[in-house]
């Protein structure tokens, strides 16, 4: 397969972030088989979860390609319609944004519309909500559901394993991971372990906790241990601090945004039927409360977990074919 397109760009939202991270970003991005430059093809932004890589190109696993090689593939068997590929670095000194703008972490929804208008510039797109979709898996799901929710970006949202249903896929890692932070002694050698490792499953879960507490902190400054919903030492909860994580729930949200969700052309949630995290129950939740305001939307639950479930994107993504085929036919007629 083609090697992808990688924009060096500056921006603007992420120029003096609170955390420090660089300002210059990568944006990789994949064309379709036959991209010419001429023909406007529609775009689908891809978001990674927490932690990963910023890429489509990699192998998640030693069996089967890149997520990349998948969707092209499945561009030129005709199971997906063809698009560009865009994937932006939102990666933060903990990890990740979860795509939000934060008052400690940095504008990083701010950066995703930048990314956007970039992706314009270079590209021949379809430069219009209908023309984009955007997906993503866990943290990179949430992402893409906030972004649905508040953007107007978007026509089509994906979103697979997203966080959501709070009480369900974080408060249960919560006690394992004060035992990571406790025998790194303390949140400092915790972070101290983003350099030296291991980086092992408790060292990312605990680490993802901190990162979520530090994206959803409301005020710059916010220390990771203080960011967290309860004291790593005593274990105390901290009532406010967690109504404040509530608050970027997507069941939560999903009341004051709900127009804005029912307009969109297409609306997807997947999550497996044993996640390791406990999002299935989240997702449940969600796709209740999208049920509950008569939002359309489609709702899939497979067989498998939260990793290694790349087979279930290109199925998804073949709905893209109803969002775009009247896009396309308008834009060629143009």
């Amino acid at each position: 397969m083609s090697e992808p397109v990688v924009l060096d760009h500056a921006s603007t939202c992420l120029r003096g972030n609170p955390l420090g991270d660089p300002f210059r970003r990568r944006i990789e991005v994949h064309l379709p088989p036959g991209y010419d430059g001429i023909r406007r093809y529609p775009v689908v932004y891809w978001l990674p979860g927490y932690g990963a890589h910023p890429s489509l190109g990699n192998r998640a696993l030693a069996f089967g390609g890149s997520v990349a090689d998948r969707l092209r593939q499945a561009m030129a068997d005709g199971r997906m319609p063809p698009a560009l590929l865009v994937v932006p670095d939102c990666t933060t000194a903990y990890g990740g944004s979860q795509y939000i703008d934060s008052a400690a972490s940095g504008r990083y929804a701010g950066y995703l519309a930048e990314v956007v208008a970039e992706v314009d510039r270079h590209f021949a797109t379809l430069p219009e909500p209908a023309g984009r979709a955007v997906a993503g898996k866990s943290s990179g799901g949430y992402g893409a559901l906030l972004a649905g929710m508040t953007s107007g970006l978007f026509a089509a949202v994906l979103a697979f394993s997203p966080d959501a249903g709070f009480e369900h896929c974080y408060l249960p890692l919560l006690p394992a991971a004060l035992d990571t932070v406790r025998a790194a002694g303390g949140v400092e050698g915790l972070l101290a372990r983003r350099d030296s490792g291991p980086h092992d499953v408790p060292f990312m879960v605990a680490m993802s906790l901190v990162a979520m507490g530090m994206c959803y902190a409301d005020a710059p400054g916010t220390t990771p241990s203080d960011a967290l919903p309860c004291d790593p030492v005593t274990g105390l909860f901290r009532d406010e601090v967690w109504r404040r994580w509530l608050g970027h729930d997507p069941v939560r949200l999903l009341p004051a945004h709900a127009s804005r969700l029912a307009g969109l052309a297409l609306l997807h949630l997947s999550v497996g039927e044993r996640d390791d995290y406990g999002m299935h129950w989240g997702v449940r939740a969600l796709h209740a409360a999208l049920d509950a305001h008569s939002i359309p939307h489609g709702y899939h639950e497979h067989e498998g977990g939260h990793h290694g479930i790349e087979h279930v994107f290109t199925e998804a993504l073949a709905q893209l074919w109803r969002v775009w085929r009247e896009t396309e036919a308008g834009a060629c007629a143009a």
